[in-house]
């Protein structure tokens, strides 16, 4: 299978590799951050709104009125464009170090896989019957589960406090603020609120889109050295990026909803079940895809972005270290 910046290789430069997954994840996460912010806050508005009104007993006129545009002209109406922006910096905070640390713990977990391969490839075999190749081919999906469950964990009381800064429930004044009401009010359980949700949303969804993003990265490549069709990679890594992106949030959506109001009001949807069955009972199916449009608005930008930044970033070390090593 096609690897990212040809990962086996670049696995015998330790050092370099690491710094270079490091400063990739930290650049890419940036980037889409900056850029995508405003779909992420109008989205947590969004789902903030339905639960508000289910609580209220609004009618479905009423709800309906809770649009993209309606969103943004209050958003604009109360805070200025600028408010469109609002709770960048704890997006930033969580992201940024998160994307970095993701990706060079998805760096060394594919590593430590390819690298144990004779420990387990022959015992898997065994069992269920399927051959070497098949094992490899889903590789990618249990190390983008494995990285993204570990490191959701860590940065999961930033996520916490990035909904709620962005929700206008609470209108927190700064970070502080809302770190502090959370531990009077939640104590140190609430800065993990909703983490089955988002492990069940964000480990899928990393795992799902590595091995779609590695399979539509494959055939375009085949495709463009069949053809002798000039394509830059970049732009086969944001079009493959934006497939997996697609793909992945599709799946992975009702988590992503539940997660939001878990983490906005953890004494009403207090874990998974209870709040499933709390949104099938007020919107039936229809419920768990709330926010699903605006989702797919940012999240296959934001994987594709972050991927295509990444790699060429991870490119540009290798191709460095290269020649400072034919230099030598």
């Amino acid at each position: 299978m096609t690897r990212p910046v040809e990962h086996e290789q670049l696995s015998k430069q330790k050092r370099p590799q690491k710094i270079a997954h490091l400063v990739g994840g930290a650049l890419s996460g940036m980037t889409s951050c900056i850029m995508l912010q405003p779909l992420d806050l109008i989205k947590t508005r969004l789902q903030q709104s339905t639960h508000d009104a289910s609580l209220l007993n609004t009618t479905t006129h009423l709800r309906k009125r809770n649009t993209m545009l309606t969103t943004v002209q209050d958003i604009v109406k109360t805070n200025g464009a600028a408010g469109l922006w609002r709770g960048t910096l704890p997006t930033i905070v969580r992201n940024v170090p998160g994307t970095a640390i993701y990706f060079t713990t998805l760096s060394e977990i594919r590593n430590a896989i390819v690298v144990s391969r004779p420990t387990w490839q022959p015992v898997l075999s065994r069992v269920t019957g399927i051959s070497y190749k098949k094992q490899e081919n889903y590789e990618n999906l249990v190390a983008g589960i494995t990285a993204r469950g570990a490191v959701g964990y860590i940065l999961m009381p930033f996520t916490v406090l990035k909904v709620r800064y962005e929700s206008n429930m609470y209108n927190y004044g700064s970070m502080l603020e809302a770190f502090r009401s959370v531990i009077k009010y939640d104590g140190i359980r609430g800065l993990f609120a909703g983490y089955g949700a988002t492990f069940i949303r964000d480990a899928p969804f990393a795992g799902i889109y590595l091995f779609f993003y590695e399979h539509w990265k494959t055939m375009a490549n085949g495709w463009k050295s069949q053809y002798n069709v000039p394509v830059a990679n970049v732009a086969v890594n944001l079009g493959a990026g934006f497939l997996a992106g697609t793909t992945a949030t599709c799946i992975t959506q009702p988590f992503d909803m539940m997660k939001t109001r878990m983490q906005l009001d953890p004494h009403i949807y207090p874990n998974i079940l209870a709040t499933a069955r709390r949104v099938f009972l007020e919107d039936g199916i229809k419920g768990f895809f709330d926010g699903l449009s605006l989702r797919l608005a940012r999240k296959p930008l934001s994987s594709a972005i972050s991927w295509a930044i990444y790699e060429e970033v991870v490119r540009s070390f290798a191709k460095r270290e290269s020649l400072s090593q034919t230099a030598l």
